[in-house]
């Protein structure tokens, strides 16, 4: 269900099962950095890299509220331009 589902999976998880199976599955993956949290000052750089280079990113410790600059991401308002797809975040326009 977590790698065929069509949206992106929000986990509870007070035992940390979840996060060790996604950490394993993605440690190799070779992209540093990829385990953040929404106080991160480069949260939204960190977003954009890895979206641009189709790495793994996980937000750790996600409480009632999530940042309205992660609504077109979650939501996948994915925009064809052209040839190119192009997703906005923020005020960045990522290919």
């Amino acid at each position: 269900m977590m790698t065929k589902s069509s949206r992106y999976p929000l986990m509870i998880d007070p035992q940390g099962q979840a996060w060790k199976w996604i950490f394993n599955r993605e440690k190799d993956a070779g992209f540093p950095n990829w385990i953040t949290n929404l106080k991160d000052p480069k949260l939204k750089d960190k977003i954009c890299t890895m979206i641009e280079n189709g790495g793994p990113f996980m937000l750790e410790n996600v409480e009632n509220e999530m940042d309205p600059m992660l609504d077109p991401i979650l939501e996948k308002q994915i925009v064809q331009k052209g040839r190119s797809l192009k997703l906005y975040v923020a005020d960045a326009e990522i290919s």
